[in-house]
C-alpha cells in the first residue's frame, strides 16, 4: 500500500491547485480521479482572477475571450449584435438594452472543461503529484491516517483533501450531504458544432434564475439554472429547450443534454460549515464555495486549493485553512447570499438594464464585477459613489415601487 502525506479525491480546479502547490513545496501527494478526459456539466465561463491562479492555462488551453455578451429577458425580445471586432457587452431585459464596451478580452474566458481541467492536472503532475487513475470508492479514517479504496488498490495518507463535488464521498463521510434548499439546478445541453462569438444571459421570472449560452471552440453549452427547492430538472430542460428554439445558431445542431447540482447555500448555512476536521479539509463545491447569485464556482475552488496548500505548509494545517476560507471566502459569499433575493427580482433587472444604459460609471462596475475584480464587499459604496442615484429614483417612481428601492439602495 504507497503511503502519501495527503490524499486529493477530485482533480477539478480545487483539487489540481491544491496537488499543484503542494507538490511544488515538496508533499507526497496522490491526486485520485478516474474520469479525465471528461467534458464537465458546466458553462465553463472563467473570470480574470481565476486566470491569474491558473499559471500558463491562459495560453495553452485553448479559451474563448468573450468578445460580446447579450444578457435578455426570455421573452422573445430581440438584442442587437456588437461589430465584429469590437469587445461589447449587452444587457437587455423587458425589450430594453445596455451595451458596454469590453477594455480588455481577459474579462471572462470561456473554456471546454475537458481542456481546462486536463490543464490544471497536467501541471500538478508536472509538479510531482501522482495522479491515481481511478475512482475513490470507499475511505476510512484511522489512527491518524487515511485509507482510500480505488478499484483493488488503496493507499494511505495522513490529510484528505475532499476536492469531488457536491455529491462526492469524502464530504458525506466527515460531515453531511447536502439538502436539497441548499443546492441549484442547472440544466441544458452542449450544442455540438453550433459556433457564435457572443455569450448570452437571460433572465428568468419562473423558475427564478438565468439562462445562459456559452460560446466554446466547436459548441455552445447552454441551460438554465434556479434553486433546487424551487423547480425541477424537467422545467429547466424545458426553458432551455424554448430558448433553443428561437436562437439560429442552435438551429439544427445536436444537443446532447446535462444536468447537475450547484451548492447555493445561505449566510446562515455558510456559518455551519466546517472547512476542516482533523485530517481533512473539503475544498470548492464540495465545501460549498460556490457564489450564489452566479452560481460561479471556478475561482472558489482555485482560490479553496491554493489556501489549503498554504495552509498545510503551516503548523496549524486544518484550522489554519478553516480560518482563511472564513476570512477570505465565505465574507465574499455570505455578501452575495444577503443580495441574492433582491437581485433576481423583475424589477432589480429592469433597474440594471436602465441604469447601464445611461450611466459609463455604473457600466464600469458591472464589467469589473462580471471579471471578478470588483468584489461583493464594497460594491454598494462603489455604486453609491457613481452619483447616479438619480437614475435608480427615476426608475423605481416611475413603476411606484419604493420597495424595492429600499432594498437596492
Amino acid at each position: 500500500m504507497t503511503a502519501y502525506d495527503v490524499a486529493i479525491i477530485g482533480a477539478g480546479p480545487a483539487g489540481t491547485i491544491a496537488a499543484r502547490d503542494l507538490a511544488r513545496a515538496g508533499a507526497r501527494v496522490a491526486i485520485i480521479d478516474g474520469s479525465h478526459p471528461r467534458e464537465k456539466c458546466c458553462g465553463g465561463g472563467v473570470t480574470g482572477r481565476a486566470l491569474a491562479l491558473a499559471g500558463h492555462v491562459r495560453n495553452g488551453a485553448g479559451g474563448c475571450a468573450v468578445r460580446s455578451a447579450v444578457f435578455e429577458a426570455t421573452d422573445g425580445s430581440t438584442t442587437d449584435r456588437s461589430a465584429a471586432d469590437g469587445r461589447v457587452w449587452t444587457w437587455t431585459a423587458g425589450g430594453n438594452r445596455a451595451r458596454v464596451e469590453m477594455p480588455s478580452p481577459d474579462a471572462l474566458t470561456i473554456f471546454s472543461r475537458a481542456v481546462f481541467d486536463a490543464a490544471l492536472l497536467a501541471q500538478a503532475i508536472a509538479a510531482g503529484a501522482a495522479h491515481v487513475d481511478a475512482r475513490a470508492r470507499a475511505i476510512e479514517g484511522r489512527a491518524g491516517a487515511w485509507t482510500v479504496r480505488c478499484g483493488a488498490e488503496s493507499l494511505r495518507a495522513v490529510r484528505l483533501l475532499g476536492a469531488d463535488g457536491p455529491s462526492g464521498i469524502v464530504r458525506k463521510h466527515v460531515f453531511r450531504g447536502f439538502e436539497r434548499a441548499q443546492l441549484s439546478i442547472a440544466a441544458g445541453s452542449f450544442v455540438d458544432g453550433a459556433a457564435s462569438d457572443e455569450l448570452v444571459i437571460g433572465f428568468v421570472d419562473n423558475p427564478r434564475g438565468y439562462l445562459w449560452s456559452f460560446p466554446r471552440t466547436d459548441h455552445l453549452a447552454v441551460g438554465t439554472c434556479a434553486q433546487a427547492d424551487e423547480s425541477t430538472t424537467a422545467a429547466l430542460h424545458a426553458v432551455t429547450d424554448r430558448w433553443l428554439q428561437t436562437y439560429t445558431p442552435a438551429a439544427g445542431k445536436r444537443r446532447r443534454p446535462y444536468a447537475w447540482p450547484i451548492p447555493s447555500l445561505s449566510s446562515r448555512d455558510l456559518d455551519r460549515e466546517p472547512p476542516a476536521g482533523s485530517g481533512w479539509l473539503l475544498l470548492g463545491d464540495a465545501a460549498g464555495l460556490v457564489d450564489p447569485i452566479t452560481r460561479e464556482g471556478i475561482f472558489f475552488a482555485m482560490r479553496s486549493g491554493q489556501l489549503a496548500a498554504a495552509a498545510l505548509q503551516d503548523s496549524r494545517g486544518e484550522s489554519s485553512y478553516a480560518a482563511s476560507v472564513r476570512d477570505v471566502l465565505h465574507a465574499e459569499l455570505r455578501r452575495a447570499a444577503d443580495l441574492k433575493a433582491a437581485f433576481f427580482r423583475p424589477r432589480s433587472t429592469r433597474l440594471l438594464v436602465h441604469a447601464l444604459q445611461h450611466s459609463a460609471a455604473i457600466r464600469a462596475v458591472m464589467i469589473d464585477l462580471i471579471a471578478g475584480r470588483q468584489p461583493y464587499a464594497g460594491l454598494k459604496r462603489r455604486l453609491l459613489g457613481t452619483r447616479e442615484i438619480g437614475l435608480m429614483v427615476k426608475l423605481f417612481a416611475a413603476r411606484r415601487d419604493r420597495r424595492a428601492a429600499a432594498d437596492l439602495a
